[in-house]
């Protein structure tokens, strides 16, 4: 399994209009894309998303997490569970998303997630 450079960072927060308008207006991030529970941010070719705290496990509490590239989300998977990392989800995402997704739990509980696009970002 390789990982890459993390291609996106998630803030998990319980006021998303508070914090888009923290990233958008102070810190003069550019927004492209904004839903009802979301906010996406382009910073450096990457992806920089605030996310509304839910009930879905990933996104329970305040936290910041990453997302590591991979190639083949399937065997990545596995490989990490079988290494001892602890999933938090199963894999998500598909064609209509392009591309999947999983989440795991580092030794401390911090979140992480890995990613296998479908297209080239």
């Amino acid at each position: 399994m390789m990982l890459k450079w993390p291609a996106w960072i998630g803030v998990v927060c319980e006021d998303l209009e508070a914090q888009r308008k923290f990233y958008r207006d102070t810190l003069g991030l550019t927004e492209i894309r904004i839903g009802e529970n979301f906010v996406w941010f382009e910073l450096d070719g990457r992806l920089f998303e605030l996310l509304t705290k839910s009930d879905r496990p990933q996104y329970d509490r305040k936290r910041v997490s990453v997302a590591f590239v991979v190639e083949d989300i399937a065997s990545a998977r596995i490989d990490l569970i079988s290494r001892g990392a602890e999933p938090v989800t199963g894999i998500e995402g598909g064609p209509d998303a392009r591309q999947y997704w999983a989440y795991f739990k580092d030794a401390e509980g911090n979140l992480f997630e890995i990613i296998e696009r479908l297209d080239p970002p």
